[in-house]
């Protein structure tokens, strides 16, 4: 259970690009444009991620569980 505000933030991210990457998938699997960018975007929280651990804003465990969701969406955001 992850428990500290910057982490939940994190999370909250992530559950609304999953939701993102499951409406393209659904309506427009072949928009590639938008998958890169939604693909981008996961790259970007996933250095955030990284910065608020190295200012002890998150622990290093809920750095493990937030980058173990990343890597969660960058499979959801893989063209089939």
């Amino acid at each position: 259970m992850i428990k500290s505000t910057a982490a939940q933030s994190i999370q909250r991210a992530a559950q609304n690009y999953l939701k993102k990457i499951d409406w393209v998938m659904e309506h427009n699997p072949e928009d590639i444009g938008e998958l890169a960018c939604l693909y981008a975007g996961i790259s970007g929280i996933k250095e955030c991620i990284k910065a608020l651990q190295e200012d002890s804003l998150i622990t290093k465990r809920e750095e493990e569980l937030l980058n173990s969701e990343m890597e969660e969406l960058y499979i959801h955001c893989q063209i089939k």
